[in-house]
């Protein structure tokens, strides 16, 4: 992993096909940015890092909000990150590097958690390419229920290296409601997200720091 600046310029984005599915039972559901749903099959999710491009790498990150006002960085890319709360209920499966395979946070519904922020950073060996361009994705699973969040934006530059794709709500009934952010830290900025009370917030958690 990488704490530099890029210096190239990025080749044009190449154009991605929006997915639509309807948001409601089982099967593939593709959230556009804002949108929400509630999974309420299992009180175990899966969220998974992939991506398309071959010869890159992204890191999955879990921002843990608890509702005593607690942060804990879940991640596997940074010596200040571990790989699983203290009490189990986030778990990062650990540092994957190639195309086709993926990094995964597991999150079981506890009732200190309010809300677990999804982030993907990616790697200086990327170089000039962008999280749309190299088809990075996070999908989270419930049971039957699967949702995908994209990174669409084609105006997100190669310099913003940071995407919180997403934030998972931990409710009172025991579901979870997944909500479609998409948010991109600024130019070249290596600080990660962190919340301002109950709000996602870029660019203002601790500096990545390398493995």
């Amino acid at each position: 992993m990488g704490l530099f600046s890029r210096s190239q310029q990025p080749a044009a984005p190449t154009p991605a096909a929006p997915v639509q599915a309807p948001a409601s039972g089982d099967g593939p559901v593709s959230l556009s940015k804002g949108a929400r749903i509630t999974l309420t099959k299992s009180p175990t999710i899966e969220a998974s890092n992939g991506w398309t491009a071959a010869g890159k790498d992204y890191d999955l990150k879990a921002l843990v909000r608890y509702r005593d006002g607690r942060v804990v960085y879940v991640g596997a890319a940074n010596a200040d990150e571990v790989l699983a709360t203290a009490d189990g209920a986030v778990r990062h499966s650990g540092d994957i590097r190639q195309a086709g395979a993926l990094e995964t946070v597991t999150i079981t519904w506890h009732p200190d958690i309010a809300s677990v922020a999804l982030s993907s950073y990616s790697a200086l060996e990327n170089g000039m390419g962008s999280f749309r361009k190299y088809g990075c994705y996070v999908t989270i699973t419930n049971g039957g229920q699967v949702v995908g969040l994209a990174a669409a934006d084609a105006s997100a530059k190669w310099s913003q290296y940071t995407l919180c794709f997403g934030e998972v709500l931990l409710n009172e009934d025991r579901t979870f409601t997944v909500v479609n952010l998409e948010l991109y830290s600024k130019k070249h900025s290596e600080h990660r997200i962190g919340y301002v009370g109950d709000v996602v917030t870029m660019d203002i958690g601790p500096k990545g720091q390398k493995k």
